[in-house]
């Protein structure tokens, strides 16, 4: 139960502090980070401090929070100094062995999961694993894999990573998360570890060209994995293989998904017609820019 506080230790007063120390350090919308970074720690609603302002701030809380506004203050993203991210309908634990979720892959799984949708409103299925079963791809903190496992209807998920501690991060969300299906975490290349046909391949590979390493927002360049962003001399490494490797693993009325830079668009619709995806296609993600690399296994 909160109690009111006098002003040096409200948490009103906390709060002005940290978004005094965050705007002297540059940080743009000051006051608006500090809530976000308080919310994140205290696993709240932002507006909460808002109504809790006059009341006392706990000294454990507050002494996080400092931390976290000091790893802000020095340039460390937001996510990294609260530890959580947002993404869909999750609250997922993040740190610097991860990529932080973008709002571009939410919209990767919406088309995953409207090809689905839609394939059961024509009679495919709309139970509990009538789906069969995803792989995502590099998961990365797990976002994409755990949102297909709490939000779709597929009987399997499987994630695969090559990075170990990529999947210590992933799985620790997943006991989070708690889905009712079966995600399975497995360490290997690409689709490696698969070993059967699945009825859908879905991934946030790395897709930034070596060129362009160097110019990406300090707060990716500095902070972010390069090993999740490099695609190689032209960024196209990965979509490459997967173009190639996915046609003998997706079974019919299957669904590929990939996420792709929107500048390299139009090569990588190429790419999946040369692969043979003749049903290939890119669409646009929330800001307007092509993102998205589809390609359907439709029934003969």
């Amino acid at each position: 139960m909160t109690t009111r506080a006098g002003p040096l230790t409200s948490l009103g007063n906390v709060l002005d502090r940290a978004a005094a120390r965050l705007e002297a350090a540059g940080v743009p919308n000051a006051r608006h980070e500090a809530r976000i970074l308080w919310a994140s720690l205290c696993e709240r609603a932002p507006a909460q401090a808002w109504l809790d302002r006059d009341h006392a701030a706990a000294p454990a809380a507050a002494e996080r929070f400092d931390a976290a506004v000091a790893a802000r203050a020095s340039g460390l993203p937001t996510q990294y100094a609260s530890g959580r991210a947002a993404f869909r309908h999750l609250d997922l634990l993040v740190d610097r062995r991860v990529l932080i979720p973008r709002p571009e892959t939410e919209g990767l799984v919406e088309h995953v999961l409207r090809h689905f949708r839609l394939r059961a409103v024509r009679g495919d299925g709309a139970r509990r694993g009538s789906w069969g079963v995803a792989v995502d791809v590099g998961t990365g903190s797990g976002c994409v894999a755990l949102s297909l496992a709490t939000e779709g209807q597929f009987a399997r998920v499987i994630a695969t990573d090559t990075s170990p501690d990529a999947l210590a991060v992933a799985r620790a969300n997943a006991r989070r998360v708690r889905a009712a299906v079966t995600v399975e975490f497995c360490r290997g290349d690409l689709l490696a570890p698969v070993g059967m046909r699945v009825a859908a391949v879905v991934s946030n590979p790395p897709y930034i060209a070596d060129a362009d390493m160097d110019v990406l927002d300090a707060g990716v360049r500095d902070y972010e994995p390069a090993v999740a962003l490099s695609g190689g001399p032209d960024g196209m490494v990965y979509i490459r293989r997967l173009v190639l490797e996915c046609r003998s693993v997706i079974h019919a009325g299957g669904l590929l998904a990939i996420e792709i830079d929107s500048a390299r668009a139009t090569e990588a619709l190429e790419q999946a017609r040369a692969a043979g995806w003749t049903d290939a296609r890119v669409e646009r993600d929330l800001f307007d820019r092509p993102r998205y690399l589809l390609a359907t296994r439709e029934p003969k």
